[in-house]
């Protein structure tokens, strides 16, 4: 049997050179796994080299930690699993092993798996009542079950943001370098073993975990190499900042917004050696007054922080009564780009700003005075401004739009302006020709009541600044009762040609509206129009557009490089394209329940969305491309819905394109289609193949006739050319 095998695996070895040599080497014993003495012999060595973690858990068979370990023996032990990863890997060489190095990242990643896995914690028997149901993570894919952890979902062993060259090294060096599980389900608590992992992890996200919690922090101690830290949403608990927080000395971005971080001070302490801190978000959340003192001067002085959100925060006192302050501290923030802390409530008037503030926001902040300090700071120039729903009075500086002379977006709306007018400075800004031309200008009737001098784009409420300012964590969100999501929710806005913004849910047939950089088309049909429907939707925020845009998952948004993809896999850190050409990154996406559901559609296939390039259609598989069993076609959706819809388009361009619906809202050009697409999809390989491919062939002619006829020198080339061949025909005839 011993010689029958090797002969077995020499003969594959014509087909498999590196899997036959690491066959052949375990098949007689000369390379193996390590065994399960040495995996938890190190790992007991590793739980008793940081004082704080609990080293007689691991004898607690019912513990997470104990749990971890087991898994680790299984999983580094296994000898096919082992060899699998050689021949995928055939870099590392056919004498590859796992090491301690690997023992260590796999338990310290594990921990957090059967801590946090359908687990139960404080906040849950806090908030939850008994008949709560415990769920597990969303996605699990390959965790503790393959020994790669670097294949794990949400875990990465390189720096997402580092050169080809460094992700390459950071590759193979095979520590973990970056844990994503946002939005995933988390629960339980956080393990104290990720201490483990310090000398490498430069990134946790959880954001959007509500049920997720901690309140031990003396692990950041040991995460020297952290950089990038984002529990938002999360139940994470503290007296306010802690000041534990200074001992991440290398962190860049911060995301404590909407947690239990709250019901205390904001501690200086915390961020007095936070050096590198560029970003930081820590709305929602309240925070007490200490000895006259809000925001601490360690806070003010830091000189990388360039992004600042402060919204929705509430200051109390002792007596747990609400503090008002001035915004006088943002003008001693030399290095500030960007600050918002709309519904945060402060007294007095706008502070001198610093010359480097280029988007400032304060909605309904309780503000009163005049704007006099906006054009009388020092070589301060603004592209975005909001300063809806405050007590705002005087008139307009003449000179507004001379100091701010790059504005993109300024709403004023609800306050007591003596203005009867935008002055023309921004105005003209408004009808320029080049790129820097001002997009959005919202105020009161009193600003824009001037039919024939007015420049704004949109009127109060219309201007759609009033959003829910304590916007709750989506928790077993009711389903969607419109029949497939192929819509946008109603408080998009889309910008109309010689009106401005306007509500999704108030635009009809022959709209003209923007569809990328200052390119208009017509609404020609509405795939879906329910003023009715309640919907679930994605909400996908980025630091660059203020309202975000929220669409159905499976509907499709343009990424910076011009493809569609579907808005389920838009995540953190992605870039998406706006409707200027340039890209956003993505700041969070969350999913919320709105009323309605539209989707208009336009010649082009696409139409800018809060100033967001998004597709008119959807992607049935959840994927940017056609796929058919195990095949995936080079055949985008994008260009799929596209053709698929140039009959619907040939007929509207003919004249005999009428508009019906189904009682859900559903165009029936769009209905039947789909439920038929569907159903192509659901058969075997060769039918689904056989009539899409079928299907495109005449969508192709169509498409092909609908280009003739909107193109006239395109159709004056068909013309002549179909009459050079009849007239030659016509010639061979009479010869």
């Amino acid at each position: 049997y011993f010689f029958q095998n090797i002969f077995n695996i020499l003969l594959s070895c014509l087909k498999m050179k590196n899997a036959c040599i690491t066959s052949f080497l375990l098949s007689i014993g000369a390379v193996g796994a390590i065994d399960s003495n040495f995996v938890e012999d190190t790992i007991r060595e590793l739980q008793g080299t940081i004082s704080y973690l609990d080293q007689g858990a691991l004898n607690d068979g019912a513990s997470y930690q104990s749990k971890a370990m087991n898994a680790a023996k299984t999983a580094l032990t296994d000898s096919a699993k082992l060899a699998s990863f050689i021949d995928e890997n055939p870099s590392f060489g056919s004498n590859f092993d796992w090491d301690e190095k690997h023992v260590k990242n796999f338990y310290g990643a594990a921990t957090i798996f059967y801590s946090t896995n359908g687990v139960s914690n404080d906040i849950i028997e806090e908030l939850e009542d008994d008949d709560f149901e415990l769920s597990g993570w969303t996605n699990q894919e390959d965790w503790t079950t393959n020994p790669d952890y670097c294949s794990w979902f949400g875990i990465k062993c390189f720096l997402n943001i580092d050169t080809t060259e460094a992700i390459a090294e950071q590759t193979r060096e095979q520590n973990i370098i970056e844990i994503e599980l946002f939005n995933n389900t988390l629960m339980g608590t956080w393990p104290l073993e990720i201490a483990l992992l310090g000398e490498s992890l430069a990134t946790i996200d959880l954001y959007d975990n509500f049920h997720h919690y901690m309140e031990d922090f003396t692990w950041f101690q040991d995460m020297g190499e952290l950089q990038y830290l984002y529990f938002g949403t999360t139940s994470w608990r503290a007296d306010g900042i802690p000041s534990e927080l200074n001992e991440l000395t290398k962190l860049r971005q911060l995301d404590c917004s909407y947690t239990y971080w709250s019901d205390g001070a904001i501690s200086g302490e915390a961020f007095a050696d936070l050096d590198e801190l560029e970003y930081i978000d820590m709305g929602d959340n309240i925070y007490t007054e200490v000895s006259g003192q809000n925001v601490p001067d360690e806070l003010r002085d830091l000189d990388s922080l360039i992004r600042l959100y402060f919204d929705n925060v509430r200051f109390i006192n002792e007596e747990r009564d609400d503090v008002r302050f001035p915004l006088d501290f943002i003008t001693e923030m030399d290095s500030i780009i960007e600050a918002w802390f709309d519904f945060t409530k402060f007294e007095g008037s706008i502070p001198k700003l610093p010359s480097t503030l280029k988007s400032f926001s304060c909605l309904f902040c309780g503000l009163s005075g005049n704007l006099d300090n906006l054009v009388e700071s020092d070589d301060l120039s603004l592209d975005r401004l909001w300063l809806t729903g405050n007590s705002l009075t005087g008139t307009i500086p003449d000179d507004f739009g001379d100091v701010h002379n790059n504005m993109r977006i300024i709403f004023l709306e609800g306050n007591d302006f003596s203005s009867s007018k935008f002055p023309e400075s921004i105005c003209d800004q408004v009808t320029a020709a080049d790129s820097n031309a001002l997009v959005n200008v919202g105020g009161d009737e009193e600003l824009c009541n001037d039919i024939l001098n007015s420049c704004c784009t949109c009127i109060g409420m219309d201007c759609g600044n009033m959003p829910d300012p304590t916007p709750a964590p989506t928790v077993n969100s009711p389903q969607p009762d419109i029949p497939f999501g192929i819509c946008f929710s109603g408080d998009n806005s889309v910008t109309v040609e010689n009106v401005g913004a306007v509500k999704m849910s108030e635009l009809s047939i022959g709209d003209m509206v923007l569809v990328g950089e200052n390119q208009y088309e017509p609404i020609y049909s509405f795939g879906h129009k329910n003023d009715n429907a309640s919907a679930e939707y994605i909400k996908i925020s980025t630091y660059t557009t203020k309202n975000p845009i929220e669409l159905s998952a499976a509907h499709m948004i343009s990424t910076e490089d011009d493809r569609f993809v579907p808005a389920s896999s838009i995540k953190k850190g992605d870039m998406i394209q706006l409707a200027t050409g340039e890209s956003a990154t993505v700041k969070n996406t969350k999913t919320v329940t709105r009323e309605g559901a539209y989707a208009p559609f336009t010649s082009s296939g696409k139409l800018v969305v809060n100033d967001v390039v998004a597709s008119n259609y959807i992607a049935y598989q959840g994927s940017e491309y056609l796929k058919i069993g195990e095949m995936q076609f080079s055949l985008s959706y994008q260009w799929i819905a596209h053709t698929f819809n140039s009959a619907h388009r040939l007929a509207v361009l003919m004249g005999c394109g009428s508009e019906s619906y189904t009682a859900e809202g559903v165009s029936q050009w769009v209905d039947m289609p789909h439920k038929l697409f569907q159903w192509v999809l659901e058969q075997n390989a060769f039918v689904s193949i056989s009539m899409i491919f079928a299907s495109l062939a005449f969508f192709m002619l169509t498409s092909f006739i609908e280009q003739v006829l909107m193109n006239p020198v395109l159709m004056t080339a068909v013309f002549g050319m179909s009459t050079v061949i009849a007239y030659k025909k016509i010639g061979r005839k009479q010869n």
